[in-house]
C-alpha cells in the first residue's frame, strides 16, 4: 500500500477514535483483584465476578494521581479495534515508508490537534467530557516500538490542549498497569524528554508570580487567558508520570535481585503477540502462547509443564510453516508443508543463515523430546524452553517484519 493511501486510511481510523473510543483494558486474571480488598467481600455479595470488580477497582484508581503501578504486568490486557487496524494498515505499508507512517501519525501530536465534545461523563481516558486519538497514537507508538519518536514530537507543541492531556493519562495507564513495555532505560528518561511539555504548560497555570523573599509581583509573558485549567492538569499528570516511571524501576530492580520472571523477557513476550497481529497470523498462533502461559503458572504440575511445552512446540513449528506458505505463495512457488522442508525453504531464500536453520532445528527437537516423550516435564526445561521460544520468536519475527512479510 502507498504511503498515502495508508495515512489516509489511518486518518480515518483516528477520527472514529476521537468520536467513538475503543481504547480498554481487561482484567485478565481468575483471582480477585488487589485494588477492590477493601470492599471485596461487599462485591462477592452482590453477585460480582473478579474481572467485574477489577473494573471497577480500575474506575477508583483513574481518578488517583499518581497512579499506582502494578507489580505485575500481566494482570491487564490491552484491548483496541481502532489499534488493531493501524496495525494491518502499518503492515501493509513498504518497510521503506514506515517511519514516514508513523511520523504521519506523530503530525496529530506535533499540531496538538484539537480534542472532541464535550460529552459528559467522558469515558476513558478523556478530561472534561473531551475525547482525542492521541490516546490511541500514543498506544501505537509505544507498542510498535516508536516511544522516542512520539517523545520527541511532545517537544513541538507551543501550547498546552485538551488532547495532550488525555494523550498523558494514557501514558499514566500505560505504566500503571502495563510497564514492561518500557525498559528500565527508557523509564528513566521518560520524565525529562516530557520537560518540554511540562514546561509550556506551567507557563499557562499563573499571570504574574512574585519573587522568593518579596518583591514585586513578575508579569508571565506567555500567559493567555483560558489555559489555565488545562496547563494545571498536564503538569500534574508529567509529574504522576514521573512517579510512576519510579516505580516501574523499582519493580524492574526488585525483579532482578529476587530472581523473579524476567520481565524483559515478559515484555518481549508482548512483543511477539504485536508481531504476529501486525505480520497477519491467525489468531491460533496467538491463542498457542497463551495455552503454553496458562499451563506455565507457578503452581503447575510437572504435567501441565508438559503440556506447555507441547503448545510452545506447535507455536514454533506453525510459526515457519505460516510463513512459509506465505513467502512461496508471493514468489510463485510450491513448498512441501512440513518442518523440515519449510526451514530449508527459509534458509535458501536468505531468511536463514545455516547455521540459524541449524538452532532452529535443534530447538524444535528439544521441544519435541521433553513434551512428546516424557511422561512430565520439569520446570527448570520448561522455563528454558519457554524463555528461548519467545526470544526466537522475537528475533524471527522482526526478520519478516523487516523483509515486509505478510500473512
Amino acid at each position: 500500500m502507498k504511503i498515502g493511501e495508508a495515512l489516509e486510511k489511518a486518518m480515518r481510523v483516528l477520527v472514529e477514535e476521537q468520536i467513538h473510543p475503543t481504547l480498554g483494558y481487561r482484567y485478565a486474571s481468575e483471582s480477585w483483584p488487589s485494588n477492590t480488598a477493601y470492599k471485596q467481600l461487599e462485591l462477592r455479595q452482590l453477585g460480582y465476578a473478579p474481572a467485574q470488580a477489577a473494573q471497577l477497582g480500575l474506575g477508583n484508581e483513574r481518578k488517583q494521581r499518581p497512579r499506582g503501578v502494578y507489580e505485575d504486568p500481566t494482570l491487564y490486557v490491552f484491548e483496541s479495534t481502532n489499534f488493531d487496524l493501524l496495525i494491518k494498515l502499518f503492515s501493509q505499508v513498504a518497510e521503506a515508508d514506515r517511519p514516514a507512517f508513523v511520523s504521519g501519525l506523530l503530525e496529530n501530536v506535533r499540531r496538538a490537534v484539537s480534542a472532541h465534545g464535550p460529552k459528559l461523563p467522558g469515558p476513558f481516558p478523556s478530561f472534561e467530557g473531551q475525547t482525542s486519538a492521541l490516546a490511541l497514537v500514543a498506544e501505537f507508538c509505544i507498542r510498535t516500538g516508536h516511544l522516542n519518536e512520539l517523545l520527541t514530537a511532545t517537544e513541538e507543541p507551543k501550547m498546552p490542549t485538551v488532547s495532550l492531556a488525555i494523550m498523558l493519562k494514557e501514558i499514566e495507564e500505560m505504566i500503571a498497569l502495563n510497564f514492561n513495555l518500557f525498559s528500565d532505560s527508557e523509564l528513566s528518561t521518560i520524565p525529562s524528554k516530557l520537560g518540554h511539555l511540562k514546561e509550556i504548560a506551567d507557563r499557562q497555570t499563573y499571570s504574574a508570580r512574585g519573587r522568593r523573599g518579596g518583591g514585586p509581583m513578575k508579569e508571565n509573558p506567555h500567559y493567555r487567558q483560558g489555559y489555565s485549567h488545562v496547563g494545571k492538569e498536564i503538569v500534574n499528570a508529567i509529574d504522576g508520570i514521573t512517579e510512576e516511571c519510579r516505580k516501574a524501576r523499582f519493580w524492574y530492580l526488585k525483579g532482578a535481585l529476587q530472581e523473579l520472571p524476567n520481565l524483559e523477557i515478559e515484555s518481549d513476550k508482548l512483543k511477539v503477540e504485536g508481531f504476529l497481529v501486525k505480520i497477519g497470523f491467525s489468531n491460533e498462533m496467538v491463542e498457542a502462547l497463551n495455552a503454553a502461559e496458562t499451563d506455565y503458572k507457578s503452581t503447575a504440575s510437572a504435567f501441565e509443564l508438559k503440556n506447555c511445552l507441547g503448545h510452545l512446540r506447535s507455536f514454533l513449528e506453525h510459526l515457519h510453516r505460516e510463513s512459509v506458505k506465505s513467502i512461496a505463495k508471493a514468489g510463485g512457488q510450491t513448498v512441501v508443508d512440513r518442518w523440515g522442508d519449510v526451514t530449508l525453504y527459509l534458509r535458501q531464500q536468505g531468511f536463514f543463515t545455516k547455521q540459524h536453520e541449524a538452532f532452529a532445528a535443534s530447538l524444535y527437537t528439544l521441544l519435541s523430546d521433553e513434551s512428546v516423550h516424557p511422561l512430565t516435564a520439569d520446570r527448570e526445561y520448561a522455563r528454558l524452553l519457554r524463555n528461548v521460544v519467545i526470544e526466537y520468536g522475537v528475533m524471527f519475527l522482526t526478520v519478516l517484519d523487516k523483509k515486509g512479510v505478510t500473512i
